[in-house]
């Protein structure tokens, strides 16, 4: 098969939930000489829906390497960092997402959610309350993370709520109500 036909086949495998054979498909597709920024930066996401953290930071860092100017790359390889809990180098991807695309409202978000997790109070009041308007407008995006920026958030609501030392994100009682409700969306 040539590359763009398999890049195609492991796209159909990768919507088909078939997260497994879609990486198989896709390696095909780079050792054919498929695109290297589209074939690396899909894998990576197959790669992280089955959490194969290792291999979804790999991935991601190739297809930065074929496209330093993508966001979404940068976007995702953040979100890749914050479930190793390697906040300050996910806050670095999330600033780089943004910094090439203005308005990316989750790589704001996203990067608000670490730096709160760094205590990085001011900081992380700062890009959460920037962007909620837009955020509840869109909250397809916020579902979409999987569930990485949701489970980090929960743990912020955790910092916030009690049991460990309280952290003030100097967000007020309506937007803490709000991020509350969108962590019991499904």
């Amino acid at each position: 098969m040539n590359p763009v036909e398999l890049l195609k086949e492991a796209q159909i495998f990768f919507l088909d939930g078939k997260y497994k054979e879609s990486i198989e498909v896709f390696t095909k597709a780079i050792e054919a000489g498929a695109d290297p920024y589209i074939t690396h930066l899909s894998r990576g996401v197959a790669h992280l829906k089955l959490k194969e953290i290792d291999e979804a930071i790999n991935d991601f860092t190739e297809a930065i390497n074929a496209n330093n100017q993508s966001a979404r790359a940068y976007y995702f390889r953040g979100n890749v960092h914050m479930m190793k809990n390697e906040f300050e180098k996910a806050v670095s991807d999330f600033s780089k997402a943004m910094e090439l695309q203005s308005g990316h409202v989750m790589a704001r978000f996203s990067r608000g959610v670490a730096y709160a997790r760094m205590n990085k109070v001011d900081e992380a009041s700062a890009d959460i309350k920037a962007v909620m308007p837009e955020m509840e407008l869109n909250m397809q995006g916020f579902v979409d993370t999987h569930g990485i920026v949701r489970t980090e958030l929960f743990k912020v609501m955790e910092q916030i709520s009690g049991g460990r030392p309280l952290i003030s994100l100097k967000l007020s009682e309506k937007e803490i109500n709000t991020l509350e409700k969108w962590l019991k969306e499904e």
